[in-house]
């Protein structure tokens, strides 16, 4: 993976958090921001599995699996 791959990546992952932000500010507003609605549910599974390809994505980096810009 290359530096530009690598912001690509976060710049979508980010974009998705951000989608997701307003999906959750939705929910607030409607009173089913909570842990028994399945919509709630499902975008705080989203958001772990964003978590976790970030961190890989940052971990990649920090041990340098990047490769060199082709």
């Amino acid at each position: 993976m290359t530096l530009d791959e690598y912001n690509a990546a976060v710049k979508q992952i980010m974009g998705e958090q951000q989608k997701m932000a307003q999906e959750t500010a939705q929910l607030a507003m409607s009173g089913k921001a909570n842990p028994t609605s399945p919509e709630f549910a499902q975008i705080m599974t989203k958001q772990w599995s964003l978590i976790q390809q970030m961190a890989k994505l940052n971990t990649d980096l920090m041990m340098g699996v990047m490769s060199p810009k082709k």
